[in-house]
Formats: structure tokens, C-alpha cells, sequence
């Protein structure tokens, strides 16, 4: 069997969804984190013939802190979510807008994808396929560095449309980059597309019962939610 380990940039990724959200006026669409890998693992089975094991996938990420008028509430939710319902490992590189200088570099979730990749290959037995999902050529040394040592490179991406073209031009135009077609996210939206249904929620804050489509494991009500964004919005003032 072969195994395989799935990194993720997250801004890359987060840049990206605005363009496969409005793909084709799809207007409803809303990506489902927990189908992401299975989307990798069922491409790679197809390209090789023979069962694979997503042993891992990793997601990198920034947030957001001592920003003028920012709440990163939802930002701390959302990688929570990826952790609990989509068994992600994160790594979360923290921005401070009061001071830049000691906060994240610009390349620090580049160079935290790299490590922990190279890591992980040099262990043996761990991963045969690493499969990124980013765009920019800073990955460039890290794919080399990957296949001088005998591990294979899927590259995931988008094509991108009208002007956006989120991955640089020399991961499509050399062909000895990569040793598998890019899986292009755009071409399989139908499998990523997160179905939602109501369902009878019980708000965590004051108890009352409201129908919604959110499925994380903590829910409020709309009064609450409203309630919590002016409470918000005068601290912020305020301050």
C-alpha cells in the first residue's frame, strides 16, 4: 500500500475559495473541508492502481492578532473545526499588527510547510507521495529536495479563469516538476460542494431552540450572535 501525506497552505488555499465559490455562478457552493482528502486519496488510487493511505493532512494557517477592529473568534473556530470534525493538524502562525517586526514573516508558514514535510520524509516508512496543495514557486526547493530523496510529488491546485491564475506558470509548463497530472480543485467541485440540512439546534448561551445549517459543535442564536457583534463593535469603538 502506498502512504501518503497531504500539506496544505492554508493562505493559498484562503485567496483561492473566493474563485471556486463563484465558479460558474455557483452561488450555494461552500467547500467541504472533510472531502478535500478523500478527493486526494480517490485521485491518487486512480493515477496509481492500487490502495493508498492518507496517513496525514496538515493544514497551515495565520490568524490575526492585537489587529484595529479584528475579531479572530471565527478564525480560532474555524481551525478548531478543521482539528474535531475534519481531523486536520494544524499549524497556526499568529500576525501581531502592533508589532510586525516580531510578528509572523511573510515566508514563516511557507518555511513551517517545508520543515514539517522534510521531517516526515526523512522518517522512514512514513510517506511514499507527498501531496501539496499551494501555488506559489517558494515550494519549489522543498519538491526538488522531496524527489531527490525518492519521495513522489502530487501538486494540488486550481486553473483559475479571467485573469486569476493562482498557480505560478512553471508548475504547469515543466513537466518534470511533478510526477502525476495536477489534481486541479476547479475539475471536481461536484465532489466538494459541503451539503447542508436544518436541523433543530439548542443555543450554547441563553437555550433557546432555532433551526439552522451549521453543523459545529457549538451554536448560538441569532439574537445572541447579534448581540455579541454590538457588544463587539462598541468595545472596539471604545477602545
Amino acid at each position: 500500500m502506498v502512504k501518503a501525506m497531504l500539506f496544505i497552505d492554508g493562505s493559498w488555499l484562503y485567496h483561492v475559495r473566493p474563485y471556486l465559490l463563484n465558479l460558474d455562478g455557483r452561488q450555494d457552493f461552500e467547500l467541504d473541508y472533510r472531502a478535500l482528502p478523500n478527493l486526494v486519496r480517490s485521485y491518487l488510487i486512480t493515477q496509481l492502481e492500487m490502495p493508498v493511505d492518507l496517513v496525514r493532512t496538515y493544514y497551515f494557517g495565520t490568524i490575526a492578532i492585537n489587529k484595529p477592529g479584528h475579531d479572530n473568534v471565527r478564525e480560532k473556530q474555524f481551525y478548531d473545526m478543521l482539528n474535531k470534525r475534519c481531523n486536520y493538524h494544524t499549524e497556526i502562525f499568529e500576525y501581531d499588527f502592533k508589532n510586525r517586526e516580531t510578528g509572523r514573516r511573510e515566508n514563516c508558514l511557507e518555511v513551517g510547510l517545508s520543515s514539517t514535510a522534510l521531517v516526515h520524509a526523512f522518517q522512514p516508512g512514513v510517506y511514499d507521495v507527498a501531496c501539496i496543495l499551494a501555488g506559489d514557486l517558494d515550494y519549489q526547493p522543498l519538491i526538488k529536495h522531496l524527489r531527490s530523496i525518492g519521495k513522489r510529488i502530487l501538486l494540488v491546485a486550481a486553473k483559475g479563469s479571467a485573469g486569476f491564475y493562482p498557480v505560478h506558470p512553471k508548475f504547469t509548463e515543466d513537466p518534470n516538476m511533478f510526477d502525476f497530472p495536477i489534481l486541479f480543485l476547479d475539475e471536481h467541485l461536484d465532489k466538494l460542494h459541503l451539503q447542508r440540512t436544518e436541523q433543530m439546534r439548542t443555543c450554547d448561551s441563553c437555550g433557546k431552540e432555532e433551526l439552522s445549517v451549521f453543523t459545529s459543535d457549538w451554536f448560538y442564536c441569532k439574537t445572541c450572535r447579534d448581540e455579541y457583534r454590538l457588544l463587539r463593535s462598541r468595545q472596539n469603538i471604545e477602545g
